[in-house]
């Protein structure tokens, strides 16, 4: 392991005794870094400790009373909790510590033989020093195993080296936010950690080839709706740190800004009728003067125009006030915007004076509905470039009395008979017989409001 060099063992007395026991690069790094911290001891016993499989009863059978170690349920590491217990057992007995006889001897004898020849046990430290120490030697022995709670006293933690893993019930490490997952294996599919040991996300900086990483990018924030700019330090898949504020505008916020709102859909920018009319008046448009070289309303155009309504701005509230219509129409020549004012309007007046809208809707053609006798002295029905609008022509109770495109051949076959049907349920009102010549009666004016 290029972590633990030969130099450092010898320089800590530790050369003979690591190789003579063939220790594991990680727990000789953790020992090292005892003796450089002034914590062999405890160092020396961790890594005897992670030697051997987890030597608390409750750990090795699921049918042993943890109820006697209550005082110990929250902590900052597994591992300092096993130091105390394992201290407790030589004080007074492994099973009285809730530890297992047989590990608690194996892990005394290979504390003993770790230790061989250090120089440096003696230096007093106050217990948070001491604890910190032992901390800091367990992330240099795990640096690849950095781990970071999901939310808060929550047992899932994401893992530097990617994933997610659950920290088991017997851990101790119910608050620390960072930590080392130090022990982890495989349950049904799941990654269960049996023991950690709290970090501080400082202590990161101290080791060697540090490995984190600084990046700086734009995001949009769904809930706000907004582009912001976050910059996150992190160690491998973990995030140590992370600061979000308002982007700045930028042509990139602005790229971000117009592909968010194209996700979400184009309702905050134009109301879907609207953009559906306008696509259909278009169409109408090209088909009925492919000379004019009217433009096809697609995703692409779409896209285009959201991204010319985004510039210079990074959030949706900021374009509360701007209309998609608009860019739409700046799509089109001034030629092609006269047309559609003269051959496909929003509105036509029909002889009575009456403005009535004209529906644009996807696979219909464009149709309009009035009250029948608004349509007296027409010869023949309106049209949108060269189609024939449908005509709705109303009785007065509003109910259709017939649906038709050809006016002119209604008045002629038609109109006679619902001229008779019209007559007999409303006599009150004018039905001439020749309905081309006769004047419309004039629209109803508007009722005052109410008081």
């Amino acid at each position: 392991d290029e972590s633990v060099h030969l130099g450092d063992l010898a320089r800590a007395g530790l050369a003979e005794a690591m190789l003579r026991h063939a220790v594991h690069p990680r727990l000789a790094r953790l020992v090292v870094e005892g003796e450089r911290l002034s914590v062999a001891e405890e160092a020396a016993t961790c890594a005897a400790l992670l030697g051997e499989k987890d030597i608390r009863m409750e750990a090795r059978s699921r049918f042993s009373d943890s109820r006697k170690h209550a005082d110990r349920l929250s902590g900052k590491s597994d591992l300092l909790d096993l130091l105390d217990r394992f201290s407790e057992g030589k004080a007074t007995s492994a099973r009285s510590a809730g530890l297992d006889q047989s590990a608690f001897s194996t892990v005394d004898r290979t504390r003993k033989q770790l230790l061989g020849n250090s120089s440096r046990r003696g230096v007093a430290l106050s217990e948070t020093a001491r604890e910190d120490a032992v901390l800091r030697c367990v992330l240099a022995a795990y640096p690849d195993r950095v781990a970071r709670r999901r939310k808060a006293r929550s047992p899932e933690i994401v893992l530097s080296s990617g994933g997610s893993a659950t920290l088991d019930a017997t851990s101790v490490v119910h608050d620390a936010e960072f930590m080392c997952a130090i022990d982890a294996e495989e349950r049904r599919g799941a990654v269960t950690v049996r023991l950690a040991s709290a970090i501080e996300p400082d202590w990161l900086l101290e080791l060697p080839g540090n490995a984190l990483n600084d990046a700086d990018s734009l995001v949009w924030n769904s809930e706000q709706r907004r582009v912001e700019r976050v910059t996150r330090t992190s160690w491998g898949a973990v995030t140590v740190e992370e600061t979000r504020r308002p982007a700045e505008p930028s042509e990139a916020a602005s790229q971000l800004l117009a592909t968010s709102v194209l996700a979400l859909g184009t309702a905050s920018l134009i109301d879907a009728e609207v953009l559906t009319a306008f696509t259909c008046r278009v169409d109408a448009l090209r088909a009925a003067f492919p000379e004019a070289g009217f433009p096809t309303i697609d995703d692409a155009l779409i896209r285009k125009s959201v991204l010319q309504l985004c510039e210079g701005f990074t959030s949706l509230s900021a374009l509360k006030d701007m209309n998609l219509l608009d860019v739409l129409k700046g799509a089109l020549t001034p030629q092609q915007n006269q047309l559609m004012i003269t051959q496909a309007p929003e509105r036509i007046t029909l002889p009575s004076g009456r403005s009535v809208p004209i529906h644009y809707e996807l696979a219909r053609p464009p149709w309009i509905e009035s009250r029948l006798q608004d349509f007296f002295g027409l010869l023949k029905g309106p049209s949108i470039g060269r189609t024939p609008l449908v005509l709705h022509l109303l009785a007065p109770n509003m109910n259709a009395v017939q649906v038709t495109t050809d006016l002119s051949g209604f008045w002629e076959r038609h109109y006679p008979a619902v001229r008779k049907e019209l007559m007999r349920h409303y006599p009150r009102h004018s039905w001439p017989e020749d309905p081309k010549t006769a004047t419309p009666p004039p629209p109803k004016p508007p009722r005052p409001p109410r008081r």
